[in-house]
C-alpha cells in the first residue's frame, strides 16, 4: 500500500489485497478493512487533535464561530422549502478548555444555543466535512483578534478613568 508522508500523517490510495490464487471471503475482505478504518481512523483524529492544538496556540480571544456550509431542505417535488442545515466549526469554550468543536442546525433557529460536540468525538460524516475548513477557522480567530483589541482599548480607558474618580 503505497504512502505519503505529510507532517507527520499518511495520506495514500487503499486498495483491497486480494490473493490471485484465491478467492478472499467476505469475513477476510472484513478484516482487512476494519484494520484500515481503524488505522485512518485513528490518523484523522490525530489529525485534528494537532489542529485543536495549533488553534489554541493562537491565543483564542473568546469563542470564534465559522458556519462552513449551508444546505437547502428540499421537499418530495425538489422544490427548495427556504431552510436551510448550516455546519459550524468552532473554537469554544468547553468544559473549560479551549476545543476544537462542530454543530449543525438549522438556519434562522437563533432561538436555542449552539449545541457544540468537540470534532474528534463527532460522526465520521461531519469530521470529514469539516476537515477542508479548519483553515478558514485560523482566519476568523485573526478576524476576531482584530475586532477585540479596540474593544479592550476602550474597556481600560473607561476602567482607567473610572479609578480617576476614586482618586479624588
Amino acid at each position: 500500500m503505497p504512502f505519503n508522508r505529510i507532517n507527520g500523517f499518511y495520506s495514500g490510495n487503499f486498495n483491497l489485497l486480494e490473493q490471485e490464487s484465491r478467492t478472499v471471503t467476505l469475513d477476510e475482505k472484513n478484516d482487512e478493512l476494519n484494520e484500515a478504518l481503524g488505522t485512518r481512523l485513528n490518523q484523522l483524529n490525530a489529525a485534528i487533535e494537532a489542529h485543536e492544538k495549533a488553534l489554541k496556540a493562537m491565543q483564542i480571544p473568546r469563542t470564534v464561530i465559522r458556519c462552513y456550509l449551508s444546505r437547502e431542505i428540499l421537499e418530495h417535488n425538489g422544490q427548495s422549502i427556504g431552510q436551510s442545515y448550516d455546519y459550524y466549526v468552532a473554537m469554544v469554550k468547553w468544559q473549560s478548555s479551549w476545543r476544537l468543536c462542530h454543530d449543525v442546525r438549522y438556519s434562522g433557529d437563533c432561538s436555542s444555543e449552539f449545541d457544540w460536540k468537540p470534532l474528534v468525538d463527532c460522526s465520521i460524516s461531519d469530521r470529514l466535512r469539516a476537515a477542508p475548513h479548519l483553515d478558514s477557522l485560523r482566519e476568523k480567530i485573526v478576524e476576531e483578534k482584530q475586532k477585540i483589541i479596540p474593544e479592550l482599548e476602550a474597556a481600560i480607558e473607561s476602567l482607567a478613568k473610572s479609578l480617576d474618580n476614586f482618586d479624588r
